[in-house]
């Protein structure tokens, strides 16, 4: 619990804050494990189903849920989605097209002539296994180029001792 290598940005405070809060839940005798993965299993479904029946599904946290690490929990959430039943490229779709279509923006979600610069590149394909997208090789914002390097640079400045 809490040991994912996203929690180094974490402050310890927050850190304990959030074991304590998971504890204090599941120790609670009105917490029920098999409930709890029931209603996961629902949700699943559900999201599931509105992907199916067209429902403009939008990546993004509720941060600041407990072991929600801006940035982070969109790759967890990635791989929730697909671990729904979503494609990898339906997924994608959920942070990239969904947001300008909701958005009414056509110069975001798309590469073409016009658009705003904003890409990531990855070291593999996430069509082929959505967890990809946490290998990057760098990113293209507002038209500047982020290396690895500099990006593992920046979140070294980060991170909490």
């Amino acid at each position: 619990m809490g040991q994912e290598p996203e929690m180094i940005y974490m402050s310890a405070n927050t850190r304990t804050n959030w074991i304590n809060a998971k504890k204090s839940l599941q120790n609670n005798p009105n917490y029920k494990t098999a409930e709890v993965q029931k209603f996961v299993a629902i949700r699943r479904q559900l999201i599931l189903a509105c992907q199916k029946n067209g429902v403009g599904l939008l990546l993004g946290s509720d941060a600041p849920q407990i072991f929600d690490v801006p940035g982070f929990s969109l790759h967890h959430e990635l791989t929730y989605l697909v671990n729904a039943g979503l494609t990898p490229y339906e997924a994608l779709r959920t942070g990239t097209v969904n947001p300008a279509v909701f958005l009414k923006r056509e110069d975001v979600g798309v590469i073409k002539p016009g658009a705003l610069a904003d890409l990531i590149l990855l070291n593999s394909n996430p069509l082929t296994n959505i967890r990809a997208t946490q290998d990057i090789e760098g990113v293209c914002l507002a038209g500047r180029w982020l290396s690895k390097t500099y990006i593992e640079q920046e979140l070294k400045k980060l991170e909490k001792k």
